[in-house]
């Protein structure tokens, strides 16, 4: 297949799912400062590194870490491009415009699985709070119960797709116990106020641009206990990973150094995300305290990722698994956390 055929193939199965920011970390990996969060100074000319990545919440250790200059402490001169969603930061890749990208799990999932060279060299955030259902007040809806005979708007074939049918096992219902809408996110609040809708399914930030827009709608549930924590990814082309490990390895080291800074700062670091993406401070903050953040590679993130990749696959999004042996690469977390 060519490079052309294979980027349109991918455009055509990428496109019905949602940049979900989707993000994951355990507690132990948000948590602990190694050596590598201290700033270095370069001992040789700084390395290039070309970043796609999204002016959205999901992307903020990235965004710190431009503003901040911790690429630059890091050895690394980084050409930022700013992308649309995960499928415009896929095809960045495929068309050699970048070496390093970042994305939701279903995007970065696709991409593997369509044969594109790349690896899956960590998780920098994601959680299992990023999935929430919220509601109008109009629909009586209070709890999963009763959700039984509601019109639930939902991207379909997205990872929060999967996670719902997984949220409506838990809690005893079946997709025909009410009617899936199928929708962008952006369209969910307009359908919420028309009342074409009585609740909605997505990823942050979506969630909450229909509390912000839907005059009393309300929180119902996260997504959470089902076994996938929704990890944001970066993803690297294998050529780059080949010539450049050390740099793979420095840009790791700049994420983690805008993790902690979050950690330390959340407030400031709220600032920098809203000069970003737009949108207000305190917004940003709310969104980024319901994220959980930190650069690992464990192995809750694969069996997250391995997870969706069932849904996938199931829904005809992918015809076969990526080959995990080539896509998953550990070895550039483990250097970063050695002592420099």
């Amino acid at each position: 297949m060519s490079a052309g055929q294979w980027l349109t193939d991918l455009r055509c199965r990428l496109v019905i799912i949602a940049p979900l920011a989707l993000l994951a970390a355990t507690a132990a990996g948000c948590g602990d400062r190694a050596p590598s969060d201290t700033p270095v100074t370069p001992s040789r000319a700084p390395v290039s590194l070309r970043l796609a990545y999204g002016t959205k919440i999901h992307y903020a250790p990235q965004i710190i870490a431009l503003k901040k200059g911790f690429f630059s402490d890091q050895g690394l001169s980084v050409e930022a491009k700013a992308v649309q969603a995960g499928i415009q930061a896929a095809e960045a890749m495929t068309s050699g415009s970048a070496d390093v990208a970042v994305m939701g799990d279903a995007p970065a999932i696709i991409a593997a699985a369509s044969g594109m060279p790349v690896k899956i060299v960590a998780s920098y955030g994601g959680g299992e709070k990023m999935h929430r259902i919220v509601a109008s007040a109009a629909s009586g809806i209070r709890s999963p119960a009763d959700l039984k005979g509601k019109r639930v708007g939902l991207q379909m074939g997205s990872s929060t797709h999967g996670g719902f049918l997984l949220f409506l096992k838990k809690n005893r219902l079946a997709p025909g116990d009410l009617t899936l809408i199928p929708l962008d996110p952006s369209d969910m609040p307009e359908a919420m106020l028309t009342g074409q809708i009585d609740a909605a399914v997505g990823s942050e930030p979506w969630p909450s641009n229909i509390e912000e827009r839907v005059p009393a709608s309300h929180h119902v549930a996260t997504l959470s206990g089902l076994g996938n924590t929704y990890p944001l990814v970066m993803l690297v082309t294998e050529r780059y990973a080949e010539e450049h490990p050390e740099a793979v390895v420095a840009a790791l080291r700049a994420t983690k150094q805008a993790v902690s800074f979050m950690r330390r700062d959340p407030d400031k670091a709220a600032g920098l995300i809203a000069s970003a993406t737009g949108v207000p401070v305190e917004r940003e903050r709310k969104i980024m305290d319901t994220l959980e953040w930190g650069v690992v590679l464990d192995d809750a993130t694969i069996n997250s990722l391995k997870q969706t990749a069932d849904f996938l696959q199931a829904q005809g999004k992918i015809a076969s698994m990526p080959d995990w042996s080539k896509t998953i690469d550990r070895s550039f977390i483990h250097r970063m956390s050695e002592a420099r």
